[in-house]
């Protein structure tokens, strides 16, 4: 084990002068072609005697292994409190591996049963015109609508009074017009 840790530096500072001696050679390359000469020649051979120096230092053993520091320190696996007092957080509670007491199923609920709808209640009269001929004036709204719904009303203001104007209609052929102020008939009109 301790040689694998002795070895992994060695490892390292031969990655890092691989680098430098790509740069170096790279930087010689380019400065080659621009300016050829006595300095690019001396300043690859300084850039190889700094990549020569480095690697001999990572090779050289230690004198006594026995005294070498740990490259990894494993801790025991409890929180630790620091020199300031502080305490790492502390590990998650463990899980109980209990099966919980499983639910009581709910009744099902039955639906309610409601009763059936009522029926529609039956078509407004159809007014005829002979309805309209019943009709007087004076006569009140609600008695009028007694006799059947109008195909149009319009209401609106008129002078001051509510005038409304209903039309009936039989099968879209025009039957009459009743006209209402404040709600009591005013004038009938048969066609």
């Amino acid at each position: 084990m301790r040689r694998i840790l002795f070895i992994m530096p060695f490892v390292a500072a031969m990655v890092g002068a691989q680098t430098m001696t790509e740069v170096g050679a790279s930087a010689a390359g380019s400065a080659i072609g621009s300016a050829a000469g006595k300095k690019v020649s001396d300043g690859i051979t300084t850039i190889f005697g700094k990549v020569d120096r480095s690697t001999a230092k990572a090779a050289k053993a230690p004198e006594d292994e026995s005294k070498s520091a740990p490259l990894l320190e494993v801790g025991s696996g409890t929180p630790r409190v620091g020199s300031r007092g502080e305490s790492v957080p502390p590990p998650p509670p463990a899980r109980s591996h209990r099966a919980s007491a499983p639910k009581p199923e709910a009744e099902p609920v039955m639906p309610e049963i409601l009763p059936p709808p009522p029926p529609p209640p039956p078509p407004p009269p159809q007014v005829t015109s002979a309805d309209l001929k019943r009709i007087a004036s004076g006569m009140r709204r609600e008695e009028v609508l007694k006799l059947g719904v109008p195909a149009l009303r319009i209401t609106m203001d008129q002078d001051g009074h509510l005038l409304e104007i209903f039309s009936y209609t039989d099968k879209d052929a025009p039957l009459g017009r009743v006209r209402l102020t404040d709600g009591a008939v005013s004038t009938v009109e048969i066609r």
